[in-house]
């Protein structure tokens, strides 16, 4: 199966892997990249497996080394949710109010927790501040609090009315993670690794509350900052939630995009709704927000997840290294992918999304990305 054994064999299963194989190599050498790590399988059975490059000069890539998996926590933090809900710890429709009733948020009860696994709080993201992007490239290695983070987010007022729109905000998942972790009575990390990771048979994926990656590691190196430098161990702290920060590998991250992809911890009733944009009427984008969205039915974000040309997925990009966290049902199909950045690379781009729509174009052309 897609998960058997995490051996660092190269796989390359026909017509199909061989052209995986090679669009790979020839995407990473034309764009400079240090390396790229990824699994592909259909119908459980892995049709390509490969390292490419080296982690460091001179020391090659292995399909066991570990990486942050970034937003990808946000589908497990979705999943955590409504497995939460189906028990009865926590109501959707809860406001942030009740469970982080001392946090003074804006609209705290009137935004519900599933406006925050949807993105439709009206909540502002923190990452594009100016102010927090300028804090985070003067010292990559600082250590970021939800308070500190939720500072920079509330600079810009709310950008609409709950439940009225929908933006991309990181801000969202900070507050989520506190109120799952107060109503779960545990810390985040705990309720994830009990209820999400190991339930989905993830040996090798663990929350990290410090920059630490664990060995081997996989080294991510960018020019954000204008000098090629090893990015790896830049704190993450500003990511998410304290203990929703995960640490994998490419054999985890192809058995979670498959068991997130056909709902595999949830009730059909669960999985449904996660599939399912909170309203599918959100109306015209609201006046002066430039990150702001209209429902578009072919891409929507679910409950901690973008469904975009039938693929359930997450897309994460930190430090140079751009990943893919896919699965798309009509073809049974999962996707890992992590490529990291060279020297010559051009920055800010997540290359593994470039990389995976190139191999949908022939191996899905009906379920192209972007699309």
């Amino acid at each position: 199966s897609s998960g058997a054994a995490c051996t660092n064999k190269e796989t390359s299963s026909g017509a199909d892997g061989d052209f995986i194989a090679k669009t790979v190599r020839d995407y990473a050498n034309k764009e400079g990249l240090t390396s790229v790590v990824y699994r592909v399988a259909r119908d459980g059975e892995l049709i390509a497996a490969r390292a490419v490059g080296d982690t460091v000069t001179g020391v090659p890539t292995t399909q066991h080394m570990h990486f942050r998996n970034g937003n990808v926590a946000f589908a497990y933090m979705g999943t955590l949710l409504l497995l939460m809900a189906e028990a009865g710890d926590l109501g959707l429709d809860d406001p942030v109010s009740k469970w982080l009733p001392a946090w003074n948020l804006p609209n705290a009860d009137k935004v519900t927790l599933r406006m925050l696994v949807y993105s439709t709080s009206g909540y502002p993201d923190y990452v594009p501040d100016e102010t927090f992007d300028k804090a985070l490239l003067s010292d990559p290695f600082q250590q970021m609090t939800p308070r500190r983070l939720l500072g920079y987010a509330f600079r810009t007022p709310p950008l609409y009315a709950p439940g009225t729109g929908w933006n991309y905000a990181h801000t969202n998942y900070v507050i989520l993670g506190a109120a799952l972790e107060a109503a779960g009575k545990k810390p985040l990390g705990e309720l994830l690794t009990e209820k999400v990771i190991a339930p989905m048979g993830l040996e090798n994926t663990r929350p990290v509350l410090t920059p630490e990656v664990p060995e081997p590691v996989l080294h991510s190196f960018n020019t954000e900052r204008g000098v090629y430098e090893d990015a790896t161990y830049w704190n993450p702290s500003w990511q998410t939630a304290p203990g929703s920060v995960i640490a994998t590998n490419i054999c985890d991250m192809l058995v979670s995009a498959e068991k997130v992809g056909t709902g595999a911890l949830l009730s059909r009733a669960s999985f449904d709704q996660m599939l399912t944009p909170e309203k599918g009427e959100l109306g015209p984008v609201p006046a002066g927000c430039t990150v702001c969205r209209q429902f578009d039915l072919h891409q929507f974000y679910g409950a901690g997840v973008l469904v975009r040309s039938g693929w359930i997925h997450q897309t994460p990009l930190f430090g140079g290294a751009g990943a893919v966290h896919a699965y798309l049902p009509s073809a049974k199909l999962a996707v890992a992918m992590v490529a990291v950045s060279g020297k010559t690379s051009k920055p800010g781009v997540n290359h593994a999304v470039n990389i995976w729509t190139a191999l949908a174009e022939k191996l899905t052309p009906d379920n192209v990305p972007g699309r």
